[in-house]
C-alpha cells in the first residue's frame, strides 16, 4: 500500500512541475519568517498542491532549519539537531529521519524546490499561518525566536508588504513591457476585448466514465480544470481521482445542504486521501452555509458564470459560452455542472486554445 501511495505522489509531483501556476490576477502570496517579510517574485511564489500550500524550501533555511542541497546527487536535506527530511529532487519523494516515506513530496519549478509549508513547519517545530492581507495573502513561518503574534505582525508588516509589492509590480511590468520606439504611441485595448483569457472550468463529477471523457478532452488540449465530486462519486471513482491528481487538475468536493457540511467534507477528504493521496479545500456548496464552511477553512466556489442550467452539449452552446467569457474582464470561472458532452467540450477547448486562452486548474484564491 505504501509503495502504491508513494508511486502516486511521485507521479503527481513530476507532472505538476510542468504545469504553470494558476493564481488569480493581482493576488500574490507574501512570505515572512518571524518578523521579516521576504522578497516577492514569481520564481518563489507559493502555490497550492494536494490541499497544502507549497513554499520555497529556502524559507525554512531562513527560519533556522539546516539546509543542504547536493546538485550532483539531486538531494535536498532539511534538518535540525533531532530530525531530518531527505528529498530526492529528481522524483519528489522524501523520507524522514527513520527512513520512512514522508507523506508530502517536494515539487521543483524553474529550478526552485518547494515543500509543503504547514506539514514541514510542524515537523520542525515551527508555526505556520496564512492571513488575508492587502494584495493577497501573508504566509508566515514562525520560530521560537519570533516576538510578535500573527495579529500584531500583520499590522506592523503592512509597510514592508506594500514596499515589496510595489517593487514586484515594477519588476513584472519591466519584464512584460518591451522597449518602445520613442516615435510610437502606445495603445491599449479594452480589457474585455483583449485575447488570452484565464479560464477556470469547473465540472460536477458524478459519473466515472464521463469524468474520463472530460479528462481525455482536457489532456488532448494540454488544458486543466476542476472536478467537484459528490460523496457517492468519490467512492467509485478511485482511478479517475488518481489520474486527476497526476494530471495537475484540481479536485473539489460537493457539500450537501445538511446541518453539518464540514463534517461531511472531512469524511469526503478521508476518502479522497485514501484513493489518491491528496486532500482539498475546494468546495461547491450550493445551498450550504457558506460562512460556516469558510470558517472551517474551506474555499467555496463562486463562479462568475453559472452554465449548469444549460449545460454544454452542442457546438452552438460552446460558441455561446465563449461569447459570455469574452464579455467578462480578467479571469473567468465557469460552473458547467454535469451536463457536458465530450464533443461539445472538445469544440469549446479547440476554439479557446485558438484564441490563446489559458485553461487553468482552480485555486483557493481564484475560487
Amino acid at each position: 500500500m505504501k509503495k502504491r501511495f508513494a508511486a502516486t505522489v511521485l507521479a503527481v509531483a513530476m507532472l505538476l512541475s510542468l504545469c504553470p501556476a494558476a493564481v488569480a490576477e493581482d493576488s500574490v502570496y507574501f512570505t515572512a519568517v518571524d518578523e521579516r517579510v521576504l522578497d516577492l517574485n514569481d520564481s518563489t511564489m507559493p502555490f497550492w498542491f494536494g490541499g497544502y500550500l507549497y513554499v520555497a524550501a529556502t524559507v525554512f533555511r531562513e527560519s533556522g532549519v539546516g539546509y543542504s542541497y547536493n546538485i550532483v546527487n539531486q538531494t535536498l536535506v532539511l534538518y535540525d539537531s533531532s530530525r531530518s527530511l531527505v528529498y530526492d529532487v529528481s522524483t519528489g519523494s522524501g523520507t524522514d529521519g527513520q527512513g520512512e516515506v514522508y507523506d508530502h513530496v517536494c515539487v521543483t519549478r524553474g529550478g526552485v524546490t518547494f515543500v509543503a509549508a504547514s506539514p514541514v513547519a510542524s515537523y520542525f517545530g515551527r508555526t505556520y499561518s496564512n492571513t488575508r492581507v492587502n494584495h493577497g495573502y501573508l504566509i508566515r513561518v514562525r520560530s521560537s525566536s519570533a516576538v510578535l503574534p500573527d495579529s500584531m505582525f500583520t499590522e506592523t508588516a503592512a509597510y514592508q508588504m506594500e514596499t515589496k509589492y510595489q517593487q514586484y509590480q515594477k519588476n513584472t511590468n519591466a519584464v512584460q513591457t518591451p522597449d518602445q520606439d520613442p516615435g510610437e504611441s502606445e495603445t491599449t485595448e479594452p480589457a474585455e476585448n483583449s485575447p488570452g483569457k484565464s479560464i477556470y472550468l469547473c465540472f460536477l463529477a458524478e459519473d466515472a466514465e464521463m469524468v474520463s471523457e472530460w479528462l481525455d478532452a482536457m489532456e488532448n488540449r494540454s488544458g486543466h480544470a476542476a472536478f467537484y465530486f459528490t460523496e457517492e462519486a468519490l467512492s467509485r471513482c478511485g482511478d479517475q481521482l488518481r489520474r486527476l491528481a497526476a494530471s495537475g487538475c484540481a479536485i473539489g468536493l460537493v457539500a450537501s445542504s445538511g446541518d453539518h457540511p464540514a463534517e461531511q467534507l472531512d469524511r469526503m477528504n478521508r476518502i479522497l486521501f485514501a484513493a489518491a493521496g491528496v486532500k482539498t479545500r475546494l468546495v461547491y456548496a450550493a445551498g450550504a452555509d457558506i460562512p460556516a464552511l469558510q470558517s472551517a477553512g474551506y474555499c467555496p466556489l463562486t463562479p462568475r458564470i453559472d452554465r449548469s442550467r444549460y449545460g454544454l452539449t452542442t457546438s452552438g452552446g460552446a460558441a455561446s459560452l465563449l461569447k459570455q467569457i469574452r464579455s467578462r474582464r480578467s479571469a473567468v470561472s465557469v460552473w458547467l455542472g454535469s451536463s457536458v458532452t465530450a464533443g461539445a467540450l472538445r469544440t469549446f477547448l479547440s476554439s479557446a486554445v485558438t484564441e490563446g486562452d489559458r485553461l487553468l486548474s482552480m485555486t483557493e484564491i481564484a475560487s
